[in-house]
């Protein structure tokens, strides 16, 4: 009688299951290489990124089409977007990377061994406005944290954070900005937009402000790169002013920008974002006043970012949540 052939497999088969034929398919680092195309924009530049060549890159990403089935990605030119089963696929594996990615810092922490530090970026007129109070208490209840705060408008801001060169970031979004699909942002505060300009001036004492009235003005404004200049600019724009807009100063400190508009130099459009006083003023110079313009220029809408699905150390979350409790009590 012939024994019966065991159907266990054994070391050294070749057979193999499904899963083990799927994962051996769809490797993790293709699942990586669209999350990184997907930040990067072009296959060039995930290569860099990941210290791969072109036609790696180019493979991996095509061998995950095959495998689900679908386009997952359109190149235009040296540009790569996604589609948007593309977006739906980096939505669901963008977490699972930084998780992966993490792996290491969990593990350091947990056995108390991680350096504890904390790489904060933010407006200057954030961090000397709403940020103190957090931070004040922040550095006496975690001493041992080596706190850092960089000083970046919101558009340079979110490069940073985008670079992987901060843990969060405090930013204002314009209206259009892009979105940011590896990030999570977490709303914070909204700060109105104001029409600053000296007490004798014609706009302070206008009944009905109107934007023709403002655009022909010398305007002070922040930073090209800040959330504020941009929804200013698209403002203009959605109305066909924009190429009458004259901007004599730019200027990051709010006491600066105050200053200038007090000698006359332009009048500011800006955000309530921090509470600085008139600068003193000098013989010759005019009193300053605030009129509210949001019915012009809306609100700039604040955000906590930080990448979704990575390991948050206590000393980051304990941050996070004493600066969103603070800014949101001081919205209210």
């Amino acid at each position: 009688m012939k024994a019966k052939r065991s159907t266990a497999r054994r070391i050294g088969d070749t057979a193999e299951s499904p899963a083990r034929r799927y994962f051996k398919e769809v490797r993790f680092r293709q699942i990586r290489s669209l999350v990184e195309l997907s930040c990067q924009g072009s296959f060039a530049a995930t290569a860099a990124a990941l210290d791969l060549s072109v036609p790696s890159v180019w493979q991996q990403v095509r061998s995950l089409e095959h495998e689900y089935g679908v386009q997952l990605v359109v190149a235009e030119g040296s540009k790569v977007s996604l589609t948007e089963d593309g977006r739906t696929l980096v939505d669901l594996a963008a977490p699972l990377v930084e998780s992966f990615d993490g792996l290491r810092a969990m593990f350091e922490d947990r056995r108390n061994t991680a350096a504890r530090t904390l790489t904060v970026v933010a407006p200057a007129a954030t961090i000397a406005g709403a940020l103190r109070r957090p931070i004040i208490s922040y550095r006496q209840h975690h001493p041992k944290v080596k706190l850092a705060l960089l000083d970046r408008p919101s558009y340079l801001a979110r490069k940073v954070i985008e670079n992987d060169e901060a843990d969060l970031a405090i930013m204002g979004m314009a209206a259009g900005d892009e979105p940011m699909p590896q990030f999570q942002c977490l709303p914070l505060t909204r700060h109105a937009f104001h029409l600053i300009c000296p007490a004798n001036h014609a706009l302070a004492k206008t009944r009905q402000l109107t934007l023709a009235s403002i655009v022909g003005e010398p305007l002070v404004l922040a930073p090209e790169e800040s959330s504020s200049h941009r929804q200013i600019r698209q403002v203009f724009a959605k109305a066909g002013l924009a190429e009458r807009m004259n901007v004599t100063m730019t200027a990051t400190n709010r006491a600066l920008l105050l200053s200038y508009v007090a000698i006359g130099f332009g009048i500011a459009i800006g955000t309530s974002a921090a509470s600085v006083k008139p600068p003193k003023r000098a013989a010759g110079e005019a009193e300053i006043v605030f009129r509210d313009v949001a019915s012009l220029f809306g609100h700039e809408e604040v955000f906590l970012v930080q990448r979704k699905g990575r390991f948050e150390p206590a000393h980051v979350r304990a941050f996070r949540e004493l600066v969103m409790a603070s800014m949101r009590s001081d919205a209210a």
